[in-house]
């Protein structure tokens, strides 16, 4: 069954504005639930109250360059993958956070998950070969996405690092996965 249409609802002679009743209990709640200084005397909004009280600056971010990406290299090389607050004191001038730095190395590692190298420590040249190796996998199993490798929903890139190991066990040419 279809609802009103134009014809019926003008039909039903509803009256739209509130009565006197209920205004009185909205301006009553309003008195009763809102916090100091929201309120005109007479009940109605105060406007004012929702507007900022002070101007808040935002810094400028800062951006990362040569020089954080070479204190990020010595990092990994010092602390290696994990100790992120480690590496943003010491090689960051600490500032940028854990979380800023555990996504930069994902990248320059080329991979999304870092998982599988916690502890690991490498040079740059050994961070640049991880990077490659990390490209070609992905590449191989389709899950290179925005310059590092993604794990998927099928576990495509866990399958591949098995096959992996599991050819190395056997004595086959592939390498060992981390």
């Amino acid at each position: 069954m279809a609802g009103p249409g134009p014809s019926s609802v003008a039909a039903m002679d509803v009256d739209c504005a509130p009565s006197a009743e209920r205004l009185q209990y909205v301006i009553d709640m309003r008195r009763k639930f809102s916090p100091p200084g929201m309120l005109n005397p007479d009940g109605s909004i105060n406007q004012d109250f929702f507007k900022p009280r002070r101007v808040v600056l935002v810094q400028e971010r800062a951006k990362w360059g040569d020089v954080e990406r070479d204190g990020l290299y010595k990092g990994l090389e010092v602390y290696g993958v994990g100790k992120w607050r480690e590496i943003s004191t010491e090689f960051l001038r600490g500032q940028w956070d854990d979380q800023q730095v555990r996504i930069r190395a994902a990248r320059l590692m080329g991979t999304q998950s870092l998982q599988r190298y916690v502890g690991w420590k490498g040079s740059r040249a050994a961070v640049e070969a991880e990077y490659a190796k990390n490209k070609a996998i992905g590449e191989a199993t389709g899950c290179w996405k925005g310059g590092v490798l993604v794990e998927d929903d099928h576990g495509t890139v866990r399958k591949y690092f098995e096959a992996q190991a599991a050819a190395a066990a056997a004595g086959g040419s592939g390498a060992a996965a981390q």
